[in-house]
């Protein structure tokens, strides 16, 4: 007897955070992904210092939930897993087109910024790279683009009048043996490093 995989569309409730209003007055618009094992409100709290009542900051929270440690309150979320993982690509980026599409961002003249950190730079670049919405400045920070996005042909695609890629000094996952590939492949991004390890640095953020 054999054992066949399917699959059917059905409704899911996706849950994002915001901070500031989005309104006539609104300068800047940010959409920033988190990484993995975190949620999005907790992850928006980075963004507390660029609250200065011109700017919207949208945090999407990836569409799977699980207990960090068995047994253990504590609850985090990822975009996406080796599982199926083909399917939960395709909903991710379906998610963020409908909540981009929600919120009518293309409407408003403010600037829009996407920022992916961690985990969330290979979310980000899979829709970035799949989607024709209006974004000014993307944002890669600590984590590297999809891997099969990793050519030239690709990454041409991000064609954002403003690109970054960020990154600390003493970040456990981008170093010494993966930051040369990172800089060959972003030869069009600009390279901002700071003092620290793999985390989010509000400094950083404001010198944006």
């Amino acid at each position: 007897m054999s054992i066949l995989s399917h699959h059917i569309p059905v409704t899911k409730t996706a849950r994002y955070f915001t901070q500031g209003e989005l309104n006539e007055h609104t300068e800047e618009i940010w959409i920033v992904i988190h990484g993995f094992a975190q949620l999005a409100g907790d992850f928006l709290k980075d963004f507390a210092t660029l609250d200065n009542g011109k700017r919207f900051i949208v945090a999407p929270e990836a569409l799977n939930r699980f207990y960090l440690k068995a047994g253990k309150p504590e609850v985090g979320a990822t975009w996406m897993t080796k599982e199926d993982r083909e399917v939960e690509m395709k909903d991710y980026v379906i998610y963020l087109n409908a909540l981009y599409d929600a919120l009518a961002i293309s409407d408003h003249k403010a600037k829009i910024t996407v920022l992916g950190f961690s985990q969330g730079v290979a979310t980000t670049s899979r829709w970035v790279y799949k989607n024709k919405r209006r974004i000014d400045t993307l944002v890669f920070y600590a984590g590297e683009i999809a891997n099969e996005l990793q050519n030239a042909e690709s990454v041409a695609t991000f064609d954002q009048k403003k690109k970054y890629f960020i990154c600390g000094d003493q970040d456990q996952f981008i170093n010494e043996l993966n930051m040369p590939k990172v800089k060959a492949l972003l030869t069009a991004f600009e390279f901002i490093a700071f003092e620290g390890k793999h985390e989010m640095k509000a400094e950083v953020l404001t010198g944006l």
